[in-house]
């Protein structure tokens, strides 16, 4: 325990000792720490989103003309216990259409209620697989012609969230390996500054452990602090953000910072930055401890 708090105290001086250095390091680590964690957080709004479009939107099961509503109704509250369940006859679907339509539902004078096939209706209260799950079951109802639950734009958004992640996932593997090879080509500076303690301690005995250990703890350090400032600034911009997005996006109402930022992704960015950060050290100081 003594051991590591000399460590720690070691490299608290160094960092002292080299502002710039650090500063630029810490900066460098919340830039990318920053950029993760706000495509981190994109993406996972967008999923939410989604989830609460298939929980707000239901899904419709049509049926074909000779089919019983009620029985159908009965069947779909056995196949989704506990949802919400609606059943629509062609008299209310033509009232529906009428009152969406508005000032121009004088266009449906003369339509009568039989061209217009009857429903069930289901509200899901799972997730989108769920949802997804659920309408495969109600295609079992008796009758059922076509089950609508807004598949083609579901399917279309999570092709377009998938193809994003995989690129995003891409270009952040680029990004953190180009910060820490700039990190660490900084973090140079700070090891040829020591290069005689360095190489004093090398002669009298020390081994490469020994020696690397504060320069890690040092790299551990400045990962945190640069990782510790992106998560507040993430934390402060989704605050600022959330009233405009719930005002902006109906379906955002429900959208809060746990959804955007849970706290495992928090940690994640924490240990993410301070792992940048040793590996920065390690590359710095092993091509220095190579020539020695």
């Amino acid at each position: 325990m003594h051991r590591l708090v000399l460590l720690f105290r070691r490299a608290v001086d160094a960092l002292r000792r080299g502002p710039f250095v650090s500063a630029v390091a810490i900066g460098t680590i919340f830039v990318a720490v920053l950029l993760t964690g706000g495509f981190a957080a994109a993406f996972t709004g967008a999923e939410g989103l989604l989830s609460a479009w298939a929980r707000d939107v239901p899904i419709s099961v049509y049926l074909a003309a000779d089919a019983d509503l009620e029985r159908a109704r009965a069947e779909a509250v056995r196949l989704a216990p506990g949802a919400r369940v609606v059943a629509v006859s062609p008299a209310d679907a033509l009232r529906r259409l009428r009152n969406s339509l508005g000032d121009q539902a004088t266009v449906l004078d003369g339509v009568g209620p039989e061209v217009l096939p009857a429903s069930v209706e289901v509200w899901s209260r799972g997730s989108l697989a769920d949802t997804r799950a659920l309408a495969g079951r109600l295609r079992a109802v008796p009758g059922a012609a076509d089950v609508d639950y807004g598949a083609a734009w579901l399917e279309r958004l999570e092709g377009v969230l998938r193809k994003g992640r995989a690129v995003g996932l891409a270009l952040l593997g680029l990004l953190a390996t180009a910060t820490a090879v700039l990190v660490a080509n900084t973090l140079r500076l700070a090891v040829y500054a020591r290069r005689d303690e360095i190489e004093i301690m090398k002669l009298v005995g020390a081994t490469d452990a020994h020696v690397g250990a504060p320069f890690l703890l040092e790299g551990l350090l400045q990962g945190l602090a640069g990782a510790g400032l992106a998560v507040a600034a993430l934390l402060g911009a989704t605050t600022a953000l959330l009233p405009w997005l719930r005002s902006s996006v109906p379906l955002a109402v429900r959208l809060s910072r746990p959804d955007l930022l849970p706290n495992g992704l928090l940690l994640a960015l924490l240990a993410g930055g301070s792992a940048l950060g040793v590996a920065s050290s390690a590359l710095a100081l092993g091509r220095f401890l190579r020539r020695v």
